[in-house]
């Protein structure tokens, strides 16, 4: 192997070259860590040796130096730590990445020869036509001065006399209205510097500055391009200014100059300086423009400096950061200047950061909290504070690393300045988030420590030590306890890919069929959508026909004409109609698939294949071969569609495999590759059998080549290319990963190659190799190696091509990764992840404990953003359909006991010591020492403890609370909602899931219960009393027989028994866990009962946040409409009703203090089937006398409560 470095400033990387015959292996890195590996077979061992003599010259030629000393053999032992060199962390090195972004200065690092841009001249020239007659127009304008016009139209025409006047006039004639061209008129510049010389060109760029476009008879200020005003071009006076926000075109031709300028000789040089010393007499802005070009002349500078800040000028003062070079002048300067101009483009923050350096982190830090800096603004000044060096700089993002985008940033520092890093790390690893950084600095650094820990206050010291200890303390295990696929990957050693068996001939030529799971047609028939109302119009069905055939129709009129029109004039239409909208599509065709079944298929497929994300799940009951072809294209091709595509291989994998093995067959190519990885995924889900009966159908040549496709190594079955494992998952710095043998933790090369078999996971289709380091694996320790992994990709900005990590926590977590990762699931849509919490959603499905699901439902509930809501109850429904449940009654079945006796308690075991823990009536925890004594909080563990039991059990009952905590309130709220709703359960569900919980049943016998007929009528009450017996209001003890029907009671049911309640309540001083018995109840007028509308209430303004907390009662606001703006706040009464309140001015999402108040439009109940809510005509309204007295009561008490 030859070995190579790279070194340059703070920058170290190595690259390494292996030949073995006709095989190359390259790895390559950051130096210290282990990098990333590419092996690559060549045809023979000839063309092998000149592949690596090519890469090597190729490396040489960037600068590498070879390093290659004595070979040694390959170890999975981690390399030691590489010798101590001291770097300078005080100086700031321009990073090379910027020098193509940034506008150079004289002594700028990186410079060399400009050359004029040669598509220079064809970029002006359709920038003067691009508006036609637009400079014509300018330049004679009232307001423009005969002269310049005259020097306009000479420097256009091409004299040899043109002036740098003119030609700025031109420059400024063309980019009126123009702002979003500034960077195409930045080609001013170059032209004028290939055509009339550097001198010119600064002049020229000076003029412009000096220049505004104006109408002089309109009033001074902001002006804006309609087309009809004589903008004219004149110079600027005194006291007028600029009233551009970003860095307009004068600017970037001015700073287009200075970079020129950088390289000229000095001769040159100086005579720019000479023709621009004149303009020192000018107006301000012509001054201004002369230290954007000539920012080496200091005095120049001050002057204009100390002139922007006393005529507080912002335009100045933001453009003239771009010639600072001190930190008075940029703080001087901040203090007028628009911040955007210089923090919203790449190109003026490091133009800045080039003059001033460190002497610009005051403005950076200051600019990181205004309004104006959006998230890629963000990232932009934390990288340029990353980039520089200095204590209070490293110091300031230290302080902020619990902020949106910190946390990527101060990695970069950390690897510019290690030292600094560790030092100021340790200093502040308080913090948990900060301690998580120091350890992954120290692993990361070994050979900085010992210095470093001179310079630390004994606390800080001791960090350190700590890290340094538990990492020596580590036994890694021998050779011969990895797994080979982890000690020698099948990826490093990928032979020729063996020659495909073509079949020409075959086809599968099944017909389509249609097959529905129990209930599901009937369910798809009554999905709701927002129909076309006909209850006004006096069409016939035959002219609605015309209309939908002919597209003469509203969006939203086809799917309610194929639902409500007569079969026989539906159907003719629906063979030939195509939709030209697919808005909620995937909502409106499954009543029309439902009715018209095989007939609706080619509607359906021309819509999926449009929008397959929202669409693909209306294909779920169809089978046929273009579908099977399809969704094996979708599988392996759209992540967003690969579950629905998965899912429909598993409902129809017999007619899947009949179609797709004639394709797996086929020519080489992207359909086959597709097909194969198809029939692979239904052998991963136990269907080979299967696809090998399908085979057998097409022959025995057939059988025999599928036969092989399925036999073969599934270890095998890699990626035509493999992931690219990022730079910042490095073996050293994540969790160590124990053996579940005991030997040891696996060595660094060997966890390298766990996180490439991460890489490789799907959720939904591990990698084969998976399963094997999971079972040589502690799963516990396995589950917080991939928390570890997770969170260093949090912290490195969580890009989305490597959403395979969080993916990973699905193959990998346990309750605590649940516990953890829920929170966060709950915050993403709001930082605009949705995506990433739907992905979340998918993770919890796929752990799969109760704890997980219990978390999932608790989202379905809770969840603020309704679209994360929506996904939420979706999966539910999904893992409750395949148990044969409906989601609420999976909910009942997901609340763990969490390993509690029925009593409620658990003993935890410290060795020498034992400790009883529970939860009281209230689920208030306790603890009790072995005597039955009760005690303030469990004790921590101490010397005299078991050094492996105490602990766990401390950590047992932290979790314990956490999720009580959790427990408690899911169950409350969702008792008082089935209360609310009317839900029942049979007696024996009664008592399995409620009274026998160790914790429910200290819910439920606060509450009293109902008996209901199959009516729905009460027909008796009873409470659970504190030996888990069932007494009635006389305090008698009675039986609840198997198939009673069970329910929570409202105080509407139990009538005139409620004063007796109250009274068996307070005599046994039994507090609720909500208002039910203390329930404010409600009724509708006579005349309310009648109308659809409750006008009580409307017309009445309330503040915002008791709109939105109405959400706490299972109301939900609509989906954002225009702008952003949530009109209505809605509750769903059942599959077919919503009672709806429309707001005015309405919610504006993610900025609701700009609407603090919501004034109660209209209070109404809505047939969702039938009409639209859209206006006040009354479309499908419904009287709200047909809802029963409870739902009446709780809407009646929910709006008392907001506009009290």
């Amino acid at each position: 192997m030859r070995s190579f470095e790279f070194v340059e400033g703070s920058s170290a990387k190595f690259w390494e070259i292996d030949l073995d015959g006709s095989e190359v292996t390259v790895r390559w890195g950051r130096s210290g860590t282990t990098g990333q590996t590419k092996v690559k077979t060549l045809d023979d061992p000839a063309s092998a040796a000149a592949h690596e003599t090519k890469l090597i010259a190729e490396k040489l030629r960037k600068g590498y130096a070879e390093t290659t000393a004595t070979t040694a053999p390959a170890s999975v032992s981690p390399p030691a730590p590489a010798p101590a060199v001291a770097r300078d962390e005080d100086t700031f090195v321009f990073p090379e990445a910027w020098h193509r972004h940034r506008f150079a200065r004289r002594g700028s690092s990186g410079v060399g020869r400009f050359t004029p841009d040669p598509k220079a001249r064809k970029v002006v020239d359709e920038e003067l036509t691009r508006t036609p007659g637009q400079v014509t127009k300018v330049l004679q304008a009232p307001t423009t001065d005969m002269a310049v016009s005259l020097q306009a139209v000479a420097w256009l025409e091409g004299h040899a006399d043109a002036t740098p006047l003119g030609a700025a006039a031109v420059a400024a004639a063309t980019g009126l209205g123009a702002w979003q061209h500034r960077d195409r008129l930045i080609a001013f510049a170059d032209v004028w510097i290939a055509e009339h010389g550097l001198r010119f060109a600064a002049e020229a760029a000076v003029e412009l500055m000096s220049l505004i476009v104006q109408d002089d008879a309109l009033p001074p200020g902001p002006r804006y391009h309609h087309g009809k005003e004589q903008y004219g071009v004149r110079h600027m006076r005194t006291g007028e200014t600029r009233h551009s926000y970003y860095s307009d075109a004068p600017v970037m031709i001015a700073l287009r100059v200075r970079h020129a300028l950088a390289s000229a000789p000095e001769a040159e040089y100086e005579q720019v300086v000479a023709a621009l010393t004149p303009y020192r007499g000018a107006n301000a802005y012509a001054r201004a423009g002369t230290s954007l070009v000539l920012p080496e002349q200091l005095a120049w500078v001050d002057e204009d400096v100390a002139a922007a800040v006393a005529d507080a000028d912002d335009y100045r003062g933001s453009v003239l950061l771009t010639a600072a070079s001190t930190a008075a002048q940029v703080d001087a300067l901040v203090q007028v200047s628009r911040d955007s101009m210089i923090f919203s483009t790449l190109a003026m923050l490091t133009t800045l950061l080039d003059g001033a350096g460190t002497d610009a982190a005051g403005a950076l830090f200051h600019w990181l909290g205004n309004e104006w800096a959006d998230a890629d603004a963000q990232r932009r000044l934390l990288a340029a504070l990353a980039a520089l060096p200095g204590d209070d700089i490293m110091r300031g993002l230290v302080d902020r690393v619990d902020s949106k985008y910190v946390a990527p940033a101060l990695l970069d520092a950390a690897e510019r300045y290690p030292a600094r890093a560790l030092r100021l790390l340790a200093e502040g690893a308080s913090k948990r988030s900060v301690a998580d950084l120091l350890r992954a600095q120290v692993l990361a650094h070994p050979e900085i420590v010992e210095p470093v820990l001179a310079e630390l206050t004994p606390a800080a010291a001791a960090r350190i030590e700590a890290i340094v200890g538990d990492a020596a303390a580590l036994v890694v295990a021998p050779l011969s306890a990895v797994p080979p696929l982890l000690a020698d990957p099948p990826w490093q050693h990928r032979g020729k890919a063996t020659k495909p068996v073509v079949i020409a001939g075959l086809a599968c030529t099944d017909p389509a069929t249609i097959s529905w799971s129990a209930g599901e047609r009937d369910a798809w028939a009554d999905t709701p959508f927002h129909r076309h109302s006909y209850q006004r119009s006096t069409e016939t069905w035959k002219r609605r026909a015309e209309r939908v055939i002919t597209n003469q129709t509203a969006w939203n009129e086809p799917p309610t004409f194929f639902v409500e029109a007569p079969e026989e004039i539906a159907r003719p239409v629906l063979a030939t109609w195509r939709s030209r909208e697919t808005w909620q599509a995937g909502g409106w065709m499954r009543p029309v698939v439902a009715r018209f079944e095989l007939e609706a298929l080619p509607n359906a497929l021309d819509l999926a294949r449009r929008t397959p994300a929202d669409v693909a799940p209306v294909v779920a009951p169809y089978a046929s071969p273009e579908i099977a072809v399809l969704m094996a294209d979708w599988l392996g091709r759209l992540k967003t569609v690969r579950p629905v595509a998965l899912a429909w291989l598993l409902r129809h994998p017999v007619e899947a495999a009949r179609a797709l093995v004639p394709v797996a067959l086929g020519k080489p190519g992207l359909p086959r590759r597709q097909a194969e990885n198809a029939l692979l995924a239904l052998r991963q889900h136990e269907h080979g059998d299967t696809v090998r009966g399908a085979a057998q159908t097409y022959g025995p040549e057939a059988a025999a080549a599928i036969d092989t496709l399925l036999a073969a190594d599934p270890l095998a079955a890699l990626p035509a290319k493999l992931p690219a494992v990022p730079a910042w998952a490095v073996p050293g710095l994540l969790p160590p990963l124990k053996l579940r043998d005991g030997s040891g933790v696996l060595p660094a090369e060997a966890v390298a190659n766990v996180i490439m078999v991460l890489a490789m996971s799907r959720i939904d289709e591990p990698y084969a190799g998976l399963e094997i380091v999971k079972q040589a694996c502690d799963p516990e320790s396995f589950a917080e190696f991939g928390w570890g992994l997770f969170s260093r990709w949090q912290t490195s900005g969580a890009a989305a091509k490597e959403n395979w990590v969080l993916d990973s926590l699905g193959l990998l977590g346990d309750d605590e990764t649940v516990r953890r990762l829920s929170p966060l699931i709950l915050t993403w849509p709001g930082e605009g992840g949705h995506a990433k919490a739907v992905t979340g959603l998918n993770v919890l499905a796929a752990i799969g404990s109760d704890v997980a699901l219990m978390h999932l439902h608790g989202i379905a509930q809770r969840a603020k953003f309704k679209g994360l809501k929506t996904a939420a109850g979706q999966k539910m429904d999904e893992v409750a359909a395949a148990l044969g449940l409906s989601a609420e009654q999976l909910a009942d079945r997901l609340v763990p006991d969490l390993g509690l006796e029925p009593d409620g308690s658990m003993v935890l075991d410290y060795g020498a010591r034992q400790f009883t823990v529970g939860f009281d009536e209230q689920l208030r925890p306790y603890v009790a020492d072995s005597t039955g004594k009760r005690l303030k909080a469990l004790p921590k563990p101490g010397a005299r403890d078991d050094g492996e039991l105490a602990p766990a059990a401390y950590k047992t009952f932290s979790a314990l609370k956490k999720d009580v905590r959790t427990i408690a309130a899911d169950q409350i709220r969702r008792l008082e909602r089935a209360m609310v709703s009317g839900r029942r359960w049979t007696g024996a569900e009664f008592h399995q899931l409620f009274v026998e919980h160790p914790l429910v049943w200290h819910i439920v016998r606060r509450l009293v219960w109902g008996l209901y007929d199959e009516s729905g009528t009460l027909t008796g009450a009873v409470r659970v009393a504190e030996d888990r017996t069932f007494s009635t209001v006389q305090d008698d003890e009675t039986t609840l027989p198997d198939d009673a029907i069970v329910g929570v009671a409202h105080p509407l049911q139990l009538a005139d028994g409620l004063p007796d309640w109250v009274e068996v309540f307070a005599d046994y001083e039994i507090l609720q866990p909500f208002p039910q018995l203390s329930r404010q109840t409600f009724a509708l007028t006579p005349e309310e009962a009648a109308t659809s509308r409750l006008t009580r209430f409307e017309g009445i303004t309330v503040p915002t946040g008791r709109v939105i907390g109405l959400e706490r009662r299972g109301w939900r606001r609509e989906t954002p409409q225009d702008a952003g703006i949530q009109g209505r706040i809605e509750l769903t009464v059942d599959a077919k009703r919503e009672v709806v309140i429309e707001l005015d001015p309405g919610i504006a999402i993610g900025a609701m203090d700009i609407f603090p108040e919501q004034k109660l439009d209209m209070v109404f109940l809505w047939d969702i089937t039938n009409g639209s809510r859209w206006g006040n005509r009354g479309d499908g309204h419904l009287p709200l006398g047909s809802l029963d007295a409870v739902t009446i009561s709780e809407v009646i008490r929910d709006l008392t409560e907001i506009t009290a």
